[in-house]
C-alpha cells in the first residue's frame, strides 16, 4: 500500500495550525472586550454587539458614542475608532490626519491643506477642509496638544455633517489607549459646543 506522505503532512498541518489560529484569534477578541467593559464601568456606558465584534456604547454631554475595534486582516487594516452623531451638523467637513511620506510629496507638488502657523502642529499633521476659518477657529491649543501627545498612534479625525469619527490605525490593547482617545473625542465634541 502506498502512502501519500505529503497528504498527511497537509491533514497534520492544517489540523494543527487552524485551531490554533482560531484560539489566538478569540483570545484577541475576548481581551478587546475586556478592555471595553472596563470602559463601560468607568464611563457608565454598556457593551453590545457578537463576541467577534464588541461596540462600546455611551454618552457624553448627551452625544451618543460608539466605539469599535477591529483587528486587522488580509483585506482591512486594523483600527479602533470613536464614532459620535452630533445633534446639529458642523457647517463644513474637516479631516485630520498625520503627516506621512505621501501627504508631505503631495504638498511639495502643490495640494494644500490648511496650515495653522504652529510649526509643531502644521509639520505633523495635514488638515484639509474648504473653511479656513472653520479649521482655525475649532483647532485651539488645548486640542493641537492632544493631538500631538498622541501623533505616534497617528490618530485620524473627520467631521462630515452631524458625524465625528477619531480613529487611531491599530487595535487599542491598554485602558490608557483607551482613556487617550476618548479623552480627544471629548474634547472635539467640547470644541464643536462651543464654537457652533
Amino acid at each position: 500500500m502506498d502512502v501519500d506522505w505529503v497528504f498527511i503532512l497537509y491533514l497534520g498541518f492544517v489540523l494543527g495550525i487552524f485551531p490554533l489560529v482560531i484560539i489566538l484569534s478569540l483570545w484577541r477578541y475576548r481581551a478587546i472586550k475586556r478592555l471595553m467593559e472596563h470602559q463601560a464601568t468607568k464611563r457608565n456606558g454598556t457593551v453590545v454587539g457578537a463576541f467577534l465584534l464588541p461596540r462600546l456604547k455611551l454618552t457624553y454631554k448627551e452625544v451618543p458614542v460608539v466605539v469599535t475595534s477591529v483587528p486587522g486582516s488580509k483585506y482591512r487594516h486594523a483600527k479602533t475608532q470613536a464614532n459620535v452623531t452630533l445633534h446639529t451638523p458642523v457647517p463644513q467637513d474637516l479631516t485630520i490626519q498625520k503627516e506621512s511620506v505621501g501627504t508631505r510629496l503631495g504638498k511639495k507638488l502643490g495640494a494644500s491643506d490648511v496650515e495653522l502657523g504652529i510649526d509643531d502642529f502644521d509639520r505633523e499633521y495635514q488638515i484639509k477642509t474648504q473653511d479656513e476659518l472653520f479649521a482655525r477657529n475649532l483647532l485651539n491649543f488645548s486640542l493641537q496638544s492632544k493631538l500631538l501627545e498622541m501623533k505616534q498612534d497617528k490618530p485620524r479625525v473627520s467631521i462630515h455633517g452631524t458625524w465625528l469619527q477619531v480613529e487611531v490605525p491599530r487595535v487599542v490593547k491598554t485602558e490608557t489607549g483607551y482613556d487617550q482617545l476618548l479623552d480627544l473625542a471629548f474634547s472635539f465634541i467640547d470644541r464643536i459646543l462651543e464654537v457652533h
